[in-house]
């Protein structure tokens, strides 16, 4: 199934929820007055899931998760407490051409095949702690990109079961994904009207602000050159078309500002040391667990200067 890679064996990153003695990583732990900020960038998430599980190993969770797109799919797990999920299913599935491929979107419409992903792994393959994330004292928040309004959508994520459509258009990439229609809006992923969403965060009344970005300091995002075949697709939403048509600007503009922000002492922020080679749609498990020990030892060779950041 897939493509074929050399063989490799996913590392027991993940213990899965029913395994005798079993604990959720928010268990027994206070949550920080804290919000984490979750970039998107479809497998370059896994540089999310290795600082997310690092801070889950030891004990400091942000009590607020603000996700876009494959932010928000980690901010899932995280939300659950379950520590290792997300790098075991994308080092796992990558090469399974349902997970997400070009040969889904050609079938089905979708990069991500839709049943698949959203029901057949998290409820029979792989089973997701539904019950954990009822219960967790962590919040997720998932950012979307209304397409009538050219606004972000924020939802609060308090049932995974029900709205889980939410999360399906949070990581619904434009040109590749069929527009999510729920709670009469018409949604996409979010990284095109706020890709790093400092503000709402900010917004929220948190002291503090630890931004996990998914492309290092350098990055500098280029000018879509799909926008004719964007134009033409949807067309009758002129205010998403414009948001599409700027994203690189905004873009790069919240990048700097960012860095700014971090150097100031107003937000941590967390970013691949160097450039991300791995293809959006990769398949190789290898490179992608690579990725998440980058991500892993980022937060470790952070964590002094994050405490310091917290207590200051």
């Amino acid at each position: 199934m897939g493509r074929h890679h050399k063989k490799f064996t996913v590392p027991k990153v993940y213990i899965p929820f029913d395994t005798p003695g079993y604990r959720p990583a928010w268990e027994g732990v206070e949550p920080i007055d804290c919000n984490l900020v979750l970039e998107g960038g479809a497998m370059r998430g896994q540089f999310t899931a290795g600082v997310l599980d690092f801070l889950m190993d030891n004990a400091l969770l942000p009590r607020l998760a603000i996700g876009v797109s494959a932010g928000a799919l980690n901010g899932l797990n995280y939300v659950a407490g379950l520590r290792g999920r997300s790098c075991y299913l994308n080092t796992k599935y990558c090469t399974d051409w349902r997970y997400l491929s070009m040969r889904s979107f050609t079938l089905t419409g979708n990069a991500f095949n839709v049943e698949y992903v959203f029901d057949r792994i998290p409820n029979e393959l792989d089973p997701f702690d539904f019950e954990a994330y009822a219960r967790s004292p962590l919040t997720l928040i998932t950012v979307s990109s209304n397409l009538v309004a050219g606004e972000a959508d924020y939802t609060m994520l308090r049932d995974a079961r029900t709205q889980l459509d939410y999360l399906r258009a949070s990581s619904s990439m434009p040109l590749l994904s069929k527009i999510v229609k729920v709670d009469g809006k018409e949604l996409l992923d979010g990284g095109v009207c706020d890709s790093v969403p400092i503000d709402y965060s900010k917004a929220t009344g948190s002291p503090k602000h630890i931004v996990v970005l998914t492309q290092h300091a350098e990055y500098e995002k280029k000018a879509n050159e799909f926008m004719p075949l964007v134009r033409r697709l949807y067309a009758k939403y002129p205010l998403f078309i414009e948001r599409m048509e700027r994203r690189h600007l905004d873009y790069n503009k919240v990048y700097r500002r960012v860095a700014r922000m971090h150097e100031e002492g107003e937000i941590f922020v967390i970013r691949p040391p160097e450039r991300v080679t791995l293809a959006s749609m990769e398949h190789d498990p290898e490179k992608l667990y690579r990725l998440w020990e980058t991500g892993y030892a980022e937060a470790q060779k952070n964590f002094a200067a994050l405490w310091r950041y917290l207590e200051s």
